[in-house]
């Protein structure tokens, strides 16, 4: 039996963001189960730097779900966006606000979709830094850690509603709006040590923006997976660019 997954969404998502992309691992030919970490979008703009223990206790709830439910021994941990660094957190083994969730034990890959492991952001600054110098890159040799990043949308300052939206996002978070990334993220911050870091072209951030074009979309999935820690052919750690998508 395949492992389970557990999706960790991103800032200010909601559950309901990631149905779609549920469906598509749970079909063939990823036949996945897929539990999703029921934490919405109040909740995430509740959270104040750098206290996240609301949503790393849901993780860890959603992951004991999904290997009592299963059975299996270890699931497959997707986090997306800000979801990304809170999965990397909830692997740690050292106290976190009185907690320790070692969840390292129970996690076999950990896949992030546009997550900046590295960030400037002032409302993640402190609980980031703590992530980087506690657990710097792929911190748990057993633990096999995929990055995947799009590269789409070219921020500027004048120009395409979308382009200057990426501008503005890329400028607060990380000083300069001047940059390849997602359209929400920079391509340079996802880069992960010592992890899979998967480039492609063409795709964006979130399912609200970019529907067919985003990390969840059916044949963004399809591209990334078989360059990622999930699909059990491929071995070792590698830099890709997969590209081909269709922008829109």
């Amino acid at each position: 039996m395949h492992r389970p997954i557990v999706i960790v969404g991103g800032w200010l998502s909601s559950p309901g963001d990631y149905l779609g992309f549920a469906r598509i691992l749970a079909q063939p030919p990823y036949n996945r189960i897929v539990y999703i970490t029921d934490f919405g979008r109040t909740q995430w703009a509740a959270l104040r730097d750098p206290d996240f223990t609301p949503i790393l206790n849901v993780v860890a709830r959603t992951v004991e779900l999904a290997l009592h439910e299963t059975g299996a021994e270890q699931i497959d941990l997707i986090g997306h966006s800000a979801g990304g660094r809170v999965a990397r957190a909830y692997l740690g083994d050292q106290p976190y606000h009185g907690v320790v969730y070692n969840g390292q034990r129970h996690v076999a890959t950990l896949t992030t979709l546009g997550t900046a492991h590295t960030t400037y952001e002032i409302w993640v600054q402190e609980f980031a830094g703590m992530v980087n110098g506690r657990y710097p890159g792929a911190y748990y040799p057993h633990i096999r850690y995929t990055s995947v990043v799009g590269q789409s949308v070219q921020g500027k300052r004048l120009g395409t509603p979308e382009e200057i939206l990426a501008f503005r996002s890329y400028e607060v978070s990380f000083g300069d709006g001047n940059q390849l990334g997602d359209g929400i993220i920079p391509t340079h911050a996802c880069y992960l040590e010592g992890a899979d870091n998967l480039v492609l072209e063409g795709v964006r951030h979130a399912p609200y923006n970019a529907p067919r074009t985003w990390y969840g979309a059916r044949d963004v999935v399809l591209a990334w997976w078989e360059g990622s820690s999930l699909d059990e052919t491929v071995p070792g750690s590698q830099s890709a660019l997969l590209s081909g998508l269709a922008h829109g």
